[in-house]
This record gives C-alpha cells, structure tokens and sequence, in this order.
C-alpha cells in the first residue's frame, strides 16, 4: 500500500478539537512506514487549523477540504487529490466512517476502504461494501495489506 486517505471529520477527530484516542501514534507508525497519508473533508480551511492546533497537520502530505476543490468528496475530488499524493487508485486505501465515503471510494476504484464503526456511524458500513470494519482508529494497522 503506498497511500491511505483519512475522513477528517469524525475519523481522525472524535469532536470538533478531540482526535480519537491513538491518532498521533497511528499517523506517525504510517509515516515511518512510507505510507503517503492524505486527507479529505467538506469543511473549510478550518479543518487545517485544527489539525495544526492537534499537532498532526505534519503527518498528512495532502489535505483536500472546500477552499481547495468544489467538491473534495467526490470522484474527481479523490483523482486530484491521488495525483498530489502522487499515489495510484490500485495502492490507496480510504479510512472513513461515514458510509458516503465507503460508496466513494469504491467509485473512485481506490484499493480498499476502512469502515471506522462507532455509536455515530450514520449507516451501516457493511451495506456502503467497506471491504474492513474496526473499531477504533490504532486498528487500521491490524487491516493494512
């Protein structure tokens, strides 16, 4: 896997200023791995300010939110992020817990996808075809191939 993509909002942070437990430990096992690690989020540059406030925006190579495309969620969205990543479909996973992006990153032909199942997930991921579903974020690293 050269690449893996993380949901923003509600994947990487638990509540608007909170990651999840096991964030900062993850994203740093990634990088020393070589994985190239983007992200993608509907919101605004905000979202960048609060990933250098949490002190992880180092670890992401790429963060594509709405200043900087229409529609970052989508297919073409996810092509122009892969081509700043310099990473393929066929080698990038796509971590999320929101169904919308499960369906999207099968779409966009990406490897794999992750489902983050928590209380809040809004649909179930195993209906959305995410090909892995964890509990928590550290367990990305159990479902890598």
């Amino acid at each position: 896997m050269r690449a893996i993509i993380f949901d923003l909002d509600h994947t990487i942070f638990e509540t608007d200023n909170t990651l999840h437990e096991g964030t900062v430990e993850l994203l740093s096992i990634l990088k020393r791995l070589g994985i190239v690690i983007g992200g993608i989020s509907n919101n605004d540059h905000r979202t960048l300010v609060r990933l250098n406030e949490a002190g992880v925006s180092r670890h992401f190579v790429k963060i594509l939110c709405s200043d900087q495309a229409l529609e970052p969620k989508s297919v073409d969205g996810i092509r122009h992020l892969l081509t700043l990543l310099g990473a393929e479909p066929h080698e990038t996973i796509l971590v999320s817990r929101a169904h919308a992006d499960i369906l999207l990153a099968k779409e966009a032909g990406l490897a794999s996808s992750i489902g983050l199942n928590d209380e809040e997930a809004s649909a179930p991921l195993e209906d959305a075809g995410a090909d892995y579903i964890i509990s928590d974020i550290p367990a990305v690293l159990d479902v890598l191939e």
